[in-house]
């Protein structure tokens, strides 16, 4: 199903809407008040272009940018425009960052227990022109297969997510096995912007990525984010830890250690 819906989506080209590159660029720049880097110039473009596009980046590569700029852009035109992700906290951090509405996927799609499913599929798809779902590796197939069924031929569909995280914990690997068939439009981000490049967590997850060592700064240079301590006996690491959750981590940052740390587990 989803192989065969995304061929739906694909083929039927005929409502894509077109743009003057330049002219919408610059607009959406003024708009947000910023300048894009020049992959980012493209995401936007090649997202206004494709009936079926992907973003993909690590942290701090201005995935949320893109999908502001991107909202802007449709609606000025008119289009209805929808935004999903797979939990109520991706959904809630989606809000927060674009400014726009943002639902869980299975409120989007209307899930009932009385009905036993979603009320939204083939038979009674979505309306709206444009869908942008973001943290895509999160879902699974199953899930995606529903999306997929419930998004009119007419709509433009487009997926964000990061390539690197974790696969969804349901069965599957649809967001990398869509990206790696080569027959979906996919810009990946790769620049890490000035407000991300100060985080040793953001810098070190795209060395990770990439093959190299993490940078390594120790306990007495008291990074920001970013903590290394080399030990070595098992009593002694399970004494650190214990210190770091009862004193160190709320005195630095103002964490309660439990509710904060742990705080999913209820």
């Amino acid at each position: 199903d989803v192989s065969n819906n995304l061929k739906r989506l694909l083929i039927h080209t005929e409502n894509v809407k077109t743009f003057d590159e330049d002219f919408t660029i610059k607009w959406v720049q003024k708009e947000l008040e910023i300048e894009f880097a020049k992959n980012q110039t493209e995401a936007v473009i090649e997202a206004l272009k494709n009936k079926v596009m992907i973003i993909t980046g690590g942290p701090g590569t201005g995935k949320t940018t893109i999908i502001q700029a991107i909202i802007k852009v449709h609606l000025q035109s008119g289009s209805n425009v929808a935004l999903a992700a797979p939990t109520g906290r991706a959904a809630k951090r989606m809000t927060e960052a674009t400014g726009y509405t943002a639902k869980t996927i299975h409120r989007l799609l209307e899930f009932t227990y009385e009905a036993g499913g979603f009320k939204r599929n083939s038979d009674n798809p979505l309306e709206c022109d444009v869908i942008v779902i973001d943290e895509t590796s999160m879902i699974d197939t199953i899930l995606m297969s529903q999306l997929l069924n419930a998004i009119p031929t007419n709509a433009a569909l487009i997926l964000v997510g990061d390539i690197d995280q974790l696969p969804s914990v349901g069965a599957g690997n649809v967001f990398r096995d869509i990206i790696d068939s080569q027959l979906v439009k996919c810009v990946r981000l790769d620049e890490i912007f000035r407000q991300s490049k100060d985080s040793l967590i953001i810098q070190n997850a795209h060395r990770v990525n990439k093959g190299e060592f993490p940078i390594v700064t120790f306990e007495k240079e008291m990074p920001q984010d970013f903590y290394f301590f080399e030990l070595e006996e098992p009593e002694v690491i399970v004494e650190r830890i214990v210190s770091l959750c009862k004193e160190r981590i709320p005195q630095k940052f103002g964490y309660h250690p439990i509710t904060d740390i742990a705080n999913m587990y209820r």
